[in-house]
């Protein structure tokens, strides 16, 4: 799956660049979108390095995990429109709630999560057949239903506080990558839609 491990590479070099710069004087700014600065018009060349950047190594893991196995779900059923998804997930994460809420001089933002979210739930409507397993919750949880709780909960979380987590981004991801699969899929939302039903009957 050549375009999911093009998109690997970049957000593990990228990475590492960032790594090596927060440890030692560069400029720490150009990895982290201010909302504030953005809409100013200033520091812009972050709307492209913070969403492949990452703020440790098991930041960068879990979601490199994440984008290896459901990248190429995407990208087989959409071929080079995977890049679509990843790009519109970005836009997404960093798009008008997070300007509106967030629109203050204190606040940054980096990380991937927002496209890689986007990239899961494309593979939802894709395959929506298919389980979801977490570590932490080692039990198959049919796709849909993993979708359903994943934006309840990130939601629950949105004013909360708790973690040093843009839950915005995983939202507007996920909503981005949904809409953008069932949009460019041959077969819209149909499958994931019946496989729905299924569950509910």
């Amino acid at each position: 799956m050549p375009l999911t491990y093009i998109l690997i590479g970049l957000n593990v070099a990228v990475s590492i660049w960032a790594f090596s710069v927060f440890k030692g004087r560069g400029r720490v700014s150009r990895f982290l979108f201010s909302p504030y600065q953005a809409v100013r018009g200033q520091n812009l060349e972050a709307t492209l390095w913070s969403q492949f950047s990452h703020a440790d190594p098991w930041h960068l893991f879990f979601n490199m995990l994440t984008l290896f196995i459901f990248g190429p779900v995407v990208e087989n059923a959409l071929g080079v429109h995977l890049l679509t998804v990843y790009a519109l997930g970005a836009v997404a994460a960093l798009g008008l709630i997070v300007v509106l809420k967030h629109n203050r001089p204190d606040y940054r933002v980096l990380g991937a999560s927002g496209s890689v979210v986007a990239v899961l739930f494309a593979a939802i409507v894709l395959r929506p057949e298919m389980n979801i397993t977490l570590f932490v919750v080692p039990i198959p949880v049919p796709a849909p239903l993993f979708a359903v709780l994943y934006l309840l909960y990130s939601t629950f979380l949105l004013d909360r506080g708790i973690g040093n987590v843009s839950h915005e981004a995983h939202i507007g991801g996920a909503l981005a990558g949904l809409l953008t699969a069932g949009l460019l899929s041959p077969q819209g939302f149909g499958p994931a839609l019946d496989r729905i039903h299924s569950l509910l009957h």
